[in-house]
């Protein structure tokens, strides 16, 4: 029969609803919430419940407040808002891998939470699958606050986002093997698992942004095909906005340039430096010429549907043929400047000059 005793004569216990977490009625409130036994060793009760109290403090809308702590029959309880939600652990193993744009809007929200905490003062400790909540809503709640943190650090609290990510889209942890593939989020998590340290947290909030709303260029070229000259000259204008002369990006590829619904694309920061082979500019340099080569190439991928190589014809690019001749020059000198180049694919667009 299961348990029915109260936790401190206010909180019923009623079913399980997972590893360690009951569903609870408080009689006091009149609402169901969610308790949580805290397993600690007897001499480090009072430090934990001190801790979990300090979470309590926390208020933010994707991360579930802890309402009440208890010590009951000598171990400390967490009392919890219920959340109407499948973890993201549970959702994987019965689904299947997230499609990157809902793993992106799931980061997204654990980062929006993790931020707001570590700002606080409070760190998590324990991020990972079992402690993301997705709603009906189409929001990702983070659990588990309050319970004892261990004094990890908050760069801790970002490995573990990078590994829950890696269960997101690959539906296993991280373990010896990272992602495969040039997909940005991806790439984005093996900067983010890697041994030196989380990229700035500026560019790991702005990627998971645009990957959460935005198409990558490789994923829009693959479902559609080669694209116009027009919208090809559109989407370099955006490109070249992220780009600036003296400065080398290092990462100019159709990974990592995002298109929106209205067909504005913007260059992704990068988390950690790597351009593939058939986007490498041929001198191999970190220069701002290279930048500009790659983006050639981009361009080259946009409107042919493949990579350039030596003797591939120009067929199809129309008046885009001649800028993507300069931006591919074996010679840096021979490519074209930033302001030259606005033009002439503002020219190609369409747009006023």
């Amino acid at each position: 029969m299961a348990e029915t005793r109260k936790l401190n004569g206010r909180y019923r216990l009623l079913n399980s609803l997972g590893t360690s977490v009951r569903l609870a009625f408080d009689e006091a409130e009149h609402r169901d919430v969610a308790v949580r036994e805290v397993w600690v060793l007897p001499e480090l009760r009072d430090a934990a419940v001190s801790e979990a109290r300090r979470a309590m403090a926390l208020r933010h809308p994707l991360a579930v407040p802890v309402l009440d702590v208890l010590v009951d029959g000598g171990r400390p309880w967490l009392v919890m808002e219920f959340v109407a939600g499948v973890s993201l652990e549970q959702t994987v193993r019965g689904a299947g891998p997230l499609p990157t744009a809902q793993a992106a809007r799931m980061g997204v929200c654990v980062l929006s939470a993790l931020t707001a905490a570590h700002e606080a003062g409070i760190v998590h400790g324990r991020v990972d699958p079992g402690k993301v909540l997705l709603t009906t809503t189409g929001r990702a709640l983070l659990t588990g606050y309050g319970a004892p943190s261990l004094s990890v650090l908050p760069s801790a609290d970002l490995w573990s986002l990078a590994a829950t990510l890696h269960f997101a889209v690959e539906g296993r942890p991280p373990g010896q093997v990272a992602p495969a593939g040039p997909g940005p989020l991806k790439s984005l998590i093996r900067a983010m698992l890697h041994p030196s340290g989380t990229p700035p947290l500026n560019v790991v909030r702005e990627t998971l942004h645009r990957l959460a709303v935005d198409r990558p260029l490789d994923a829009l070229l693959a479902a559609s095909g080669p694209l116009p000259p027009a919208r090809v000259a559109a989407i370099g204008l955006g490109v070249l906005d992220g780009l600036a002369p003296g400065w080398f990006h290092g990462g100019v590829q159709p990974g990592n340039v995002v298109v929106d619904a209205d067909g504005r694309a913007r260059l992704l920061p990068l988390a950690r430096m790597g351009t593939l082979l058939a986007y490498t500019a041929p001198e191999a340099a970190p220069t701002h010429a290279a930048d500009l080569w790659s983006l050639g190439a981009t361009l080259f991928t946009a409107v042919q549907g493949r990579p350039p190589a030596p003797g591939t014809p120009l067929g199809g690019a129309g008046p885009l043929g001649p800028v993507l001749l300069r931006l591919l020059s074996r010679d840096p000198s021979q490519r074209p400047v930033i302001d030259d180049l606005r033009r002439e694919l503002l020219a190609v667009a369409g747009r006023p000059v």
